[in-house]
């Protein structure tokens, strides 16, 4: 079991200023991938395109700092704490166990430490520019439309899934890319979303909306979970 404390040892021996440039494109990346989830499961539900992001460009920072959020607190299954617990146990079956306890605590730590992300997220928007990004009022485990009970047990599953099997490979993938690289890609990234972001909190509070090509103008901006 001491192999599940080692997959990010060559990201652990890279600069701090490499380090930050793995994180920030991490972030963008489940950014990304949690605009694509979204937008297709909509896509699904209701067989029309439906833009899901906060963003011109197709990001949902939500995700990307959540997931950045979860690995600042928590790391990943295989580190911190949690590989601790791996390595108790002396029987195969002992260690079963704490590998089970192990990834439920997290899922659970995780899903606690997403909805409260989720929440005053929600609850940020809606007060501050009286626009609701989402709205969980249909299911009735909500509070105050901005957290769903079973939808924070999902981010706790997608959270010990992704962090467990996806977070390492991707840090270490990218720490034995050429730095230079590495650095260029994270810093358009950054400047990318920055000016993104600013541009639509100045679009948002003195439209009520985001901004959105012109193609998709007749797309509701802000669909939600109902």
């Amino acid at each position: 079991m001491e192999t599940y404390a080692k997959p990010h040892v060559r990201y652990a021996e890279q600069s701090a200023g490499k380090r930050a440039a793995i994180l920030t494109i991490l972030t963008a990346a489940f950014a990304f991938f949690g605009w694509v989830g979204e937008t297709l499961l909509f896509f699904y539900l209701y067989k029309e395109y439906r833009d899901r992001g906060l963003l011109t460009l197709p990001f949902c920072p939500l995700y990307g700092f959540g997931a950045l959020a979860v690995y600042a607190v928590l790391r990943t299954p295989q580190s911190g704490i949690w590989a601790k617990l791996y390595r108790k146990p002396h029987s195969r079956i002992g260690k079963f166990f704490a590998v089970c306890l192990s990834l439920m605590l997290y899922a659970l730590a995780a899903a606690l430490l997403a909805s409260l992300i989720e929440y005053f997220t929600g609850f940020f928007f809606d007060k501050k520019f009286g626009v609701r990004l989402w709205s969980y009022r249909r299911y009735p485990d909500n509070i105050n439309g901005y957290v769903s009970i079973r939808y924070s047990l999902l981010w706790g599953l997608l959270c010990v899934s992704s962090m467990g099997l996806l977070w390492h490979p991707a840090a270490e993938l990218l720490a034995r890319a050429n730095t230079a690289v590495v650095v260029s890609v994270a810093v358009v990234l950054f400047l990318a979303i920055s000016a993104d972001f600013l541009f639509n909190m100045f679009y948002l509070s003195n439209h009520g909306s985001r901004l959105t090509l012109h193609v998709l103008q007749s797309v509701p901006r802000f669909p939600t979970r109902l």
